[in-house]
């Protein structure tokens, strides 16, 4: 109970603060948020990236290495942890054992998954735990659309039966995650019919990005910006804020959705409100490491081995924090940090008040 009331409590203040003094309230606000990537394997053959290409990497922290760091989370005052994987968190054995920890010390937590293995057992286990949220990623409808963004055969039709083993289970707070790219382009709106029909809480769509998903691509070979794929772009952004509108089922602002364009235009300085990711939630990798983002990567601690009061009050992550706020940094525009930006900017305040009440509820209210 305490803890949801210093959530409650830190998150307001946030949400109030932040947009009245351009974000810099943020920086004197503890985050009480975290996510970690518990594993780079990956069973996808996704077209939009390279994660999969990874090994098993036998320095991942163990469970029992998890369970310490969700108590040193705790003891510093989070209470939320996104699990997710730079690949596939459920192609660990361990995953429900992880999760075991989090919910042991009675820490609300969702998962993002490509949703390729919830048979039902699987589904079972998971409901047992009560996660706020399950995220699953989709760039297309039918399996075709799925082979040609995630390289599997009937992977559509197996992601949609497992959808339903999740709800047979009672978890309900099920949404899809999908990237903007080029190869989905006509599946963007159909995505979120699909989510409509299934009676799915949303699809929360991000700006696809050649630095994350495919590092070793120079942005310069990138024809994002190309005029008539941007006009294209802008025609089908349309259509999913019309039917955001008239259902609800597009979790982004409109504020974002109509960014897209702009960050693809211009990937490397795109830049449009202070970001506050280093302050807003703690970010850590498979080896228990602190990094900022997905982008700053450089480890500013270690949860495994150091307490979080240490390494947020130390000079190294003081000095990271500032630098993103100022935008010394790679840049992104991916939804998971802009919206939050967007959120807590000034002139993203009113615009982005839903994503607000949204993430509110999430973090607050019942479990799935």
């Amino acid at each position: 109970m305490m803890a949801s009331i210093r959530l409650l409590r830190n998150e307001s203040a946030r949400a109030v603060l932040s947009p009245l003094t351009g974000g810099r309230a943020s920086a004197h606000i503890r985050p009480t948020i975290a996510a970690i990537y518990i594993t780079q394997f990956c069973n996808s053959r996704c077209t939009m990236c390279d994660f999969w290409k990874n090994d098993h990497d036998p320095k991942e922290l163990t469970s029992e290495q998890w369970g310490v760091v969700f108590s040193r989370l705790k003891a510093f005052g989070v209470n939320f942890v996104g699990v997710n994987a730079s690949g596939e968190m459920f192609t660990r054995p361990d995953a429900f054992e992880i999760l075991g920890y989090l919910r042991a010390l009675d820490m609300e937590f969702g998962v993002n998954s490509n949703g390729t293995l919830f048979t039902p057992p699987k589904a079972k286990r998971l409901a047992a735990l009560k996660p706020r949220a399950v995220t699953i990623g989709l760039d297309g409808v039918g399996d075709a659309a799925y082979l040609a963004t995630r390289g599997l055969k009937n992977g559509f039709t197996k992601i949609s039966r497992h959808i339903d083993n999740l709800k047979c289970e009672g978890i309900h707070n099920i949404g899809v995650g999908t990237v903007l790219m080029e190869q989905n382009l006509y599946e963007w709106v159909e995505l979120a019919r699909f989510a409509l029909e299934k009676e799915l809480a949303g699809v929360r769509y991000t700006a696809h990005h050649d630095a994350y998903f495919t590092p070793d691509q120079d942005v310069h070979d990138s024809h994002y910006a190309d005029p008539d794929f941007l006009l294209a772009i802008e025609r089908e952004i349309e259509k999913l804020i019309e039917l955001k509108r008239k259902t609800g089922i597009v979790k982004n602002s409109e504020t974002y959705l109509r960014q897209v364009t702009a960050f693809y235009r211009n990937p490397t300085d795109y830049f449009p409100t202070p970001c506050l990711q280093g302050s807003n939630r703690i970010e850590i990798d498979i080896y228990g490491n602190v990094n900022l983002c997905s982008f700053m990567t450089e480890p500013l601690g270690n949860l495994a081995h150091q307490e979080m009061e240490e390494i947020w009050n130390s000079a190294v992550h003081r000095k990271a924090r500032e630098d993103a706020f100022q935008g010394n940094c790679p840049k992104c525009f991916l939804s998971c940090y802009a919206e939050e930006n967007l959120r807590l900017s000034a002139g993203g305040f009113l615009p982005t008040l839903g994503n607000s009440l949204r993430r509110g509820l999430l973090l607050l209210g019942p479990r799935s």
